[in-house]
């Protein structure tokens, strides 16, 4: 996949804006509030179909009505152009070459990226919901059809639980406890699939990339361990009393984590503040070897790491089309010999957009 171009409009602070990439390497150099993270995210909106900070109209511009995003990419042999609306009366289009799509999983299922934040730390550090947002993402990705599955259960999960609240029809209950089984089993069966890929690349990263001895393992840690749906079930029956006395359902795919270890011990308790950064770049970079060419979004990736590592990193990144932003002054970067500026193509930011 390489993207060629985009165009922004009222998008953040950006008023009017045409950038065009190279296939590799796209420096976006700036100082902060010049609209670095803005150019990922609008690239992000295109291959998604919503932001990875806010609400969709949060992202336009303070003095206008809508924001309009137009991105040229090539996938294989065939051309897309992504066209993206929303307004503030909550009108909202995404098109693929003029026709309008229908779930974002159009989206998902033909664009295939990587997307690293400066807050990717907070996947070995904070809640299980942002663990299972990064999987399940990841799941998506790999088999697109799983979009549908993933919403089939929180129906049936928000059905369930409306019930357990008033609980007065039991053989409707055990409608919804099919459902989760059914669905939550070919969940839990993605996701230990995924886990187990990521662990091996994450790996692998850890210790080429970066040179580190340590071992680096991710360790899927569900709430129903079953061999099929099943046992799933009889799980879940078996908590329906805890259920019934919590008003919500106790154990299932939504309740799932996973553990990010460094030499078998958790990462949380027991790792610098070096190594969590680095083990949460290569479990980031770790989906960018599950897809064919996928293409790198990577915002202030370079932050906190010292030359050498560095100039690994970029050896990595070098293998894919990449969007990496810097706030460091370029005398610095290219005088730690980090970037070949010969074939990076430099996008320089002002405050003025």
């Amino acid at each position: 996949m390489k993207i060629k171009s985009i165009y922004v409009e009222n998008f953040r602070g950006y008023k009017q804006r045409f950038f065009e990439f190279k296939d590799k390497m796209n420096l976006i150099v700036g100082n902060n509030a010049s609209g670095k993270t803005s150019l990922l995210e609008a690239l992000y909106f295109c291959m998604c179909g919503k932001s990875f900070k806010s609400r969709d109209i949060d992202a336009i511009n303070f003095d206008s009505f809508y924001f309009k995003l137009e991105m040229l990419a090539e996938v294989g042999d065939t051309e897309y152009n992504v066209f993206c609306y929303v307004d503030k009366a909550l009108d909202k289009r995404i098109m693929i070459n003029d026709k309008k799509i229908k779930k974002l999983s159009e989206l998902i299922s033909t664009f295939k990226f990587v997307f690293f934040e400066p807050d990717a730390t907070e996947l070995i550090k904070h809640q299980p919901k942002l663990r299972r947002r990064f999987l399940d993402m990841e799941v998506t990705k790999l088999y697109p059809y799983m979009t549908k599955v993933y919403s089939e259960y929180h129906r049936a999960l928000l059905s369930r639980n409306a019930f357990l609240k008033s609980y007065d029809k039991k053989d409707i209950i055990d409608v919804y406890d099919m459902q989760i089984s059914q669905l939550g089993f070919l969940i839990f069966q993605k996701r230990q699939e995924v886990i187990n890929k990521l662990s091996i690349e994450a790996q692998k990263i850890f210790s080429l990339v970066f040179e580190n001895k340590s071992m680096l393992e991710l360790k899927y840690m569900p709430s129903i361990i079953a061999s099929n749906d099943k046992e799933y079930y009889k799980e879940i029956k078996k908590n329906i009393d805890k259920d019934l006395s919590f008003g919500y359902t106790t154990k299932g795919v939504h309740r799932d984590d996973f553990e990010i270890l460094i030499d078998k011990k958790p990462a949380i308790n027991f790792a610098s503040e070096g190594q969590i950064k680095l083990a949460a770049i290569s479990v980031v970079l770790a989906t960018s070897l599950l897809y064919p060419e996928p293409v790198l979004i990577l915002d202030d990736v370079f932050s906190e790491l010292d030359s050498f590592k560095r100039k690994n990193l970029v050896k990595f990144i070098s293998q894919y089309q990449s969007f990496v932003t810097s706030a460091e002054d370029l005398s610095v970067l290219e005088r730690e010999g980090i970037l070949e500026f010969g074939s990076a193509n430099l996008i320089f930011l002002e405050r003025s957009m």
